[in-house]
């Protein structure tokens, strides 16, 4: 069975020769000025896990991200980051190793009407793996100080 070894919300990731570059990774929590507000950008960093066994076969692979009653924000269409994974076997990988696969999504200009708890959710063939949850709060401003 494919495992997830991490899921990372960023400001920006990329998946290049086998690393990840990941910028601003690891927070938990968006700040605006007022609502509505449009991030414009973030980014989710998976690493995936694939077993000797679970090489060569294709697996369904869902990204989404929702809101508290369980809505998607990803816009409809095209909705949820669907598609197929399949990771074979290279020549020179010893018998019985497992693999990693990393991606890399690019989540940008959502769209966040209110503050409140949101959760990103990665699916591998209809299970849910994990759910990262992260909050957008409103930025409590300082009043403006008038000196004489």
């Amino acid at each position: 069975m494919i495992q997830l070894d991490y899921l990372i919300l960023a400001d920006a990731v990329a998946a290049v020769g086998g690393k990840h570059f990941i910028h601003g990774g690891g927070w938990d929590t968006l700040s605006t000025s007022g609502f509505p507000t449009v991030h414009p950008a973030m980014a989710v960093a998976v690493r995936l896990r694939v077993p000797w066994g679970d090489t060569n076969r294709p697996t369904a692979i869902e990204l989404n991200l929702l809101d508290a009653d369980g809505g998607s924000l990803l816009a409809d269409p095209p909705g949820p980051l669907r598609g197929n994974i399949s990771i074979g076997r290279p020549p020179n990988l010893t018998t019985g190793d497992d693999q990693v696969l990393l991606l890399s999504f690019p989540l940008n200009g959502l769209r966040f009407d209110a503050p409140g708890y949101y959760v990103v959710t990665l699916q591998l063939d209809g299970v849910e793996m994990t759910r990262a949850p992260f909050r957008v709060v409103l930025t409590q401003t300082p009043p403006a100080t008038i000196q004489a």
